[in-house]
């Protein structure tokens, strides 16, 4: 992904150094490398809204996003660079396994959040359109959106395709998850450095855990609150970025938080669908 190089890069010097323990002085805010660190396998399509995208339709995985409707995706903003022509698979559990549960598309518009100046920092959030409807089964379902505004607090988790040991740069094939909790905005920023590009708009959460780390996961992907009772989820976070190395770091993964942008979602559908109705 997008700051692998960077992420090796501080790997070989931290190991020339000899000192973890220094190299957790020299921390840096980056997106999210693709990985979550010592999560565990999810249970098969326990998370039927999660997508994988590629930059084109010969499937490559680059980012994850979520199912919001049969033709919406949400995701990260800095995932996207020329939006048309990206492919999309849902119902994905082993990486790189497409068969009858899967499901692949071709994106054929999408949008930006125009605030996003493409870094990071706030407004990371991009939706995408699918030429084709994606049909809901059991595999494939979309994830629930928080009500406006609404601060959500607690259990929630993540996921991701991701590997099970830090510094390991090689995605494992199954869809990976951890447990994390919210934490408050406050305290989350008091946590961060003070240069830290933490926004209002931002939700954080930490896995509470040594070296497990959420601020990993796949770039784009889902954080959500599951409701057993309702046996459905809904989606609190957009994976946005975090400080790496995430394993010494030990700080709040940061996340877009998707309730401060219901009205931005209904706005991109709205006018979508007018331009669509004006063309005929």
């Amino acid at each position: 992904m997008k700051i692998f190089v960077v992420v090796l890069t501080l790997c070989v010097a931290y190991a020339s150094a000899g000192s973890l323990s220094s190299a957790a002085q020299r921390l840096i805010p980056s997106f999210a490398t693709g990985y979550i660190i010592k999560g565990e396998d999810a249970e098969p399509h326990s998370a039927p809204y999660i997508v994988s995208l590629s930059r084109t339709s010969k499937h490559s995985h680059i980012c994850g996003g979520s199912l919001i409707n049969k033709n919406w995706i949400l995701t990260a903003a800095h995932c996207i660079s020329n939006p048309v022509g990206m492919g999309i698979v849902a119902g994905l559990h082993k990486r790189t396994t497409f068969d009858e549960k899967t499901q692949a598309r071709v994106v054929d518009y999408g949008v930006v959040h125009e605030k996003y100046t493409g870094g990071v920092g706030p407004y990371d959030i991009a939706m995408l359109h699918v030429s084709q409807p994606f049909e809901f089964n059991e595999w494939v379902k979309p994830v629930a959106l928080p009500a406006p505004e609404e601060i959500h607090d607690g259990e929630t988790h993540l996921y991701g395709w991701g590997q099970p040991k830090s510094y390991v740069f090689t995605a494992a094939s199954t869809l990976q998850t951890v447990t994390t909790q919210i934490v408050e905005f406050n305290k989350c920023k008091a946590t961060l450095p003070d240069d830290a590009p933490l926004h209002e708009t931002n939700v954080c959460s930490d896995s509470l855990q040594q070296s497990i780390s959420a601020c990993n996961g796949d770039s784009g992907g889902p954080l959500v609150k599951e409701f057993a009772d309702k046996g459905d989820a809904e989606l609190i976070g957009i994976v946005s970025w975090g400080y790496i190395p995430c394993g010494l770091a030990q700080m709040p993964s940061i996340y877009t938080r998707v309730s401060a942008y219901i009205p931005w979602i209904q706005g991109v559908q709205s006018r979508f669908f007018s331009a669509m109705v004006g063309e005929y």
